[in-house]
C-alpha cells in the first residue's frame, strides 16, 4: 500500500525520500510452522493448530513508535497454502467497498505482502476490509523505481474470510473487533507473472521477506454517512492522515522498502511444538547498507538531475559510478557478496568463506567522556570482523556509545542483568523482593548474599520485581539505535558452582547446599501449593516437582521480558550457562524453555576444569537439547586464549554451526588478538 496519505505527497516527495536513508532497527522475525489439520477458512481461527500457532512480534507505527492498539497475528503453511490469520481489536467496525479490487484502505484494513525471495522485487500485495472485499496487486518493483504495480492481478485460488464482534456500520456502541484468515496457494507466491508456472510448494527451511499492516481513519458518527461514520477533517477540510500499523517498521510512511521488512522462515516442525526463532540471514546488514546508499543516491538525483560522486556509506564500495547510472557492492559477514544498482537489482554471490557473526561484550563504563577513543575501539571492532557489541552500563553510557558503534557498521544489544541486580537502589527499598535461602537467609542483606557481595538476586514470583525489571527494559529500549536487549543472570544463584570455581571459595559441591539453594521465599512456597497441592518436601534436592516449579518461574521471568523487549522492535538474547541442562542444575535455568532471538551460552571450559574441546561438545550438546529451536552463539572467554590459539578455538566452534560466536570481553582483547580475528574471518 502507499498510504492514502502518500498518495496526496506523491507529486512533492522525491523518489529518494521515499525510503529513510538511515535505516530502522533491525527487521523482527517469525518462524512458521506446519499445520497438521485441515483448516475451515471462516474467519475465526478457532482449530487446535491456530492455538498452538507461534504469534508475531506486535504492530508498531510505521515510523519506529509503539501503539496502544493490539492486532495478534499468526501463520501456518501447508503444502497447499500459506496461512494468516489477524485478529484486531476494533471499538468501531465499519467499511463501505463491496467491489474486488477497489481502494481497499480508504477503509480499515488489514494487509499482507510477500516477497518470496527477499530480492525486494516481483511481490504480493494483499489488502481486506471487514466486509471481507479484497485489493490483491502485484509489483515488480516498489513504487520509488517506478509504478510497477499489477492492479487487475488476482491470486487465484485465494480462500479468504472475516468474522466481525460486534455490529458493522452501527455508531453509538462500542464493538470488540475483527479477524481475518487467509489461505494463500503457494503458486501464487512462489511463481506468478514473471516467473514460471509451477505447482511444488517451497522446501522446509525457506526465507521469505514479509510485512503486515494495519491501516485506521480517524472517525466520528454521521447520520448522513452511508456506514454510520465520517473521517475527521483539518481546518482545510481534508481528512485527517490515517494511522499505518506494522509488524517491520519501515522508518517513514511507506510501507514499499522491502528491504526493512520481516523474515519469515518456514518450519518442518508441527504447530505446538514449542517456540521457535530464527537468527537474522548473514546477508542482512549488507543489503541494510546498501538500500540506505541507494536510497541516499536516488534523493540526490531527484534534487540535483544527476547521482552523487561523493556520497559514502560504512561499509559499501561503488563499483561504478555515473552521473546516471551505479553499481555498488557490499560484503556480507560470512563472505557473501551483495551488489546493487541503480535500478534496484539485487544480486548475491556465493561466500568465498563461511564465517558466523562475531559478537564481543564490551565494558562501557571505561574511558567515560573519552569519545576519540570510543571511535578509535570500534573502529578496530568492526575492522576485525566483528559484527555486533554487546554493550555494558547505565543509559547514559549506551546513549552516548550507540550512535558511535553505529557508525562503525556496528550492531548494538543493551546489556542488562536481569535477576541480579548489585546496587539497585530501587530494588533494595523492596526487601520482599529478594530470593531466599532453605535457612531463610535474604539476598537483600549483605551479610546473608551468597558467594560475593554483588550477588542481590531477586525473587522470580514478585510481581513487583518483573514490573521494575520491564521498566528498566522500557528505559533501554528508548536509547535509538539499539538491534537487541541481552539479558544476563537470568537465572537464580549457583547452587553448585562449576567445578573450576570450587577451590576459589573453598567448597566442595558435589551436591546442593542448603545456604546456595534458592528462592524458598514465603511468596514461592504458596504459589508452589497451589500449583502442586501440596507443600515442599523436606529433603527440596530430591523434590522434581518443586525444582520444576523454580525452572518455571526464572523462564517465565525470562519469557516476559522477552516479549517485552520484541515489543520495542528489538531482538532479545540472553546470556546462559553452557546447556540447559547444565544450567536447570547448577543454577535453575532451563534456557531451552526461553523464547530468544539469540541464546549466547557462556561454554568456558576453564571454569570448569575442561579442555578447549569441552566447549565444542556443550554447543553440539545445546543445539540437541533446544531440538534446534533457538539460534545458539557459544561465548570464548578471552583470559582462557592467546592469539596464538584464538584461531584454532573460532575453528572448533564454528565446526558446530553456530548462529555467532560470543566474545568476553573487550577488556582482554589485545591489539594482537584484534589481528587474530581478522585474519581468521578472511582466510
Amino acid at each position: 500500500m502507499v498510504s492514502g496519505m502518500m498518495k496526496r505527497l506523491l507529486p512533492l516527495l522525491t523518489a529518494g525520500s521515499l525510503c529513510a536513508a538511515e535505516p530502522p532497527p533491525a527487521p523482527p522475525t517469525y518462524v512458521c510452522q506446519r499445520t497438521t489439520q485441515e483448516l475451515s477458512i471462516d474467519g475465526k481461527g478457532d482449530e487446535r493448530d491456530w492455538q498452538h500457532a507461534l504469534r508475531l512480534s506486535p504492530l508498531r507505527d510505521i515510523e519506529g513508535a509503539a501503539i496502544p492498539h493490539r492486532t495478534d497475528i499468526r501463520m501456518l503453511w501447508d503444502d497447499r497454502y500459506l496461512y494468516v490469520l489477524a485478529d484486531m481489536q476494533e471499538p468501531h467496525l465499519w467499511a463501505t467497498l463491496t467491489e474486488r479490487d477497489s481502494i481497499i484502505y480508504h477503509d480499515p484494513d488489514f494487509e499482507v505482502f510477500i516477497d518470496p525471495d527477499g530480492d525486494t522485487r516481483n511481490y504480493i500485495e494483499l489488502e481486506i476490509n471487514a466486509l471481507n472485499t479484497v485489493w490483491d496487486l502485484f509489483l515488480t518493483a516498489p513504487y520509488r523505481t517506478a509504478n510497477h504495480a499489477l492492479h487487475d492481478w488476482n491470486i487465484p485460488g485465494l480462500k479468504h474470510a472475516v468474522h466481525r464482534r460486534g455490529t458493522l456500520n452501527t455508531p453509538g456502541n462500542t464493538d470488540e473487533g475483527w479477524s481475518v484468515e487467509l489461505a494463500i496457494p503457494w503458486e501464487s507466491i512462489t511463481a506468478h507473472s514473471n516467473h514460471p508456472r509451477r505447482t511444488e510448494p517451497p522446501a522446509a527451511g525457506t526465507t521469505m521477506r514479509m510485512n503486515f499492516s494495519r491501516v485506521n481513519w480517524h472517525v466520528q458518527p454521521d447520520a448522513s454517512a452511508p456506514c454510520g461514520y465520517s473521517k475527521r477533517t483539518d481546518a482545510q477540510g481534508n481528512p485527517l492522515p490515517e494511522t499505518n500499523h506494522v509488524w517491520a517498521p519501515t522508518g517513514v510512511i511507506n510501507i514499499h522498502c522491502p528491504e526493512h521488512w520481516g523474515y519469515v522462515r518456514l518450519s518442518d516442525k508441527p504447530a505446538g511444538s514449542g517456540y521457535e526463532s530464527m537468527p537474522l540471514p548473514p546477508a542482512y546488514g549488507a543489503q541494510r547498507r546498501l538500500f540506505a546508499w541507494y536510497n541516499a543516491q536516488l534523493a540526490h538525483r531527484d534534487q540535483h538531475g544527476q547521482f552523487s560522486a561523493t556520497l559514502q556509506h560504512a561499509g559499501v564500495t561503488p563499483l561504478l559510478l555515473t552521473p546516471q547510472h551505479f553499481v555498488a557492492e557490499s560484503i556480507a559477514e560470512n563472505g557473501q557478496r551483495l551488489t546493487l544498482d541503480s535500478h534496484g537489482m539485487l544480486s548475491t554471490t556465493p561466500a568465498t568463506h563461511d564465517r558466523p557473526p562475531l559478537y564481543l561484550w564490551v565494558q562501557g563504563g571505561q574511558r567515560e567522556g573519552d569519545t576519540a577513543w570510543w571511535q578509535q575501539h570500534f573502529a578496530n571492532i568492526a575492522g576485525a570482523g566483528i559484527h555486533s557489541v554487546i554493550i555494558g552500563g547505565n543509559c547514559q553510557q549506551l546513549a552516548a556509545l550507540t550512535p558511535l558503534a553505529r557508525q562503525h557498521g556496528l550492531q548494538v544489544y543493551a546489556w542488562l542483568w536481569a535477576l541480579n541486580r548489585p546496587q539497585d537502589t530501587t530494588a533494595l527499598q523492596h526487601p520482599d523482593w529478594y530470593a531466599v535461602n532453605r535457612h531463610g537467609k535474604s539476598c537483600h542483606a549483605p551479610a546473608d548474599r551468597p558467594y560475593v557481595e554483588y550477588y542481590q538476586f531477586l525473587c522470580p514470583t514478585s510481581e513487583g520485581a518483573l514490573n521494575h525489571l520491564l521498566t528498566e527494559v522500557d528505559k533501554l529500549a528508548a536509547i535509538p539505535g539499539l538491534t537487541g536487549i541481552q539479558l544476563d543472570y537470568m537465572r537464580l544463584p549457583d547452587v553448585i558452582l562449576p567445578r573450576g570455581l570450587w577451590e576459589k571459595y573453598g567448597l566442595v559441591m558435589d551436591r546442593e547446599l542448603p545456604e546456595y539453594d534458592y528462592c524458598y521465599c514465603d511468596r514461592c512456597k504458596a504459589h508452589f501449593a497451589k500449583q502442586f497441592k501440596r507443600g515442599i518436601n523436606i529433603h527440596s534436592d530430591t523434590d522434581s516437582d518443586w525444582r520444576e516449579f523454580r525452572l518455571q518461574s526464572v523462564a517465565r521471568v525470562a519469557n516476559t521480558l522477552c516479549e517485552r523487549i520484541r515489543s520495542h522492535n528489538l531482538r532479545a538474547a540472553c546470556a546462559v550457562f553452557p546447556t540447559p541442562q547444565i544450567a536447570a542444575q547448577l543454577v535453575r535455568q532451563d534456557w531451552s524453555r526461553f523464547h530468544l532471538d539469540l541464546a549466547l551460552p557462556m561454554v568456558y571450559y576453564s571454569f570448569y576444569n575442561e579442555s578447549a574441546a569441552w566447549s565444542a561438545a556443550c554447543t553440539t550438546a545445546a543445539h540437541q537439547q533446544t531440538a534446534e529451536r533457538l539460534p545458539v552463539a557459544p561465548g570464548l572467554h578471552l583470559p582462557d586464549t592467546t592469539p596464538e590459539q584464538l584461531t584454532t578455538e573460532l575453528d572448533r566452534l564454528h565446526a558446530t554451526s553456530p548462529a555467532g560466536i560470543g566474545l568476553f570481553c573487550d577488556e582482554q582483547l589485545s591489539p594482537a588478538m584484534l589481528n587474530a580475528i581478522r585474519d581468521w574471518n578472511n582466510k
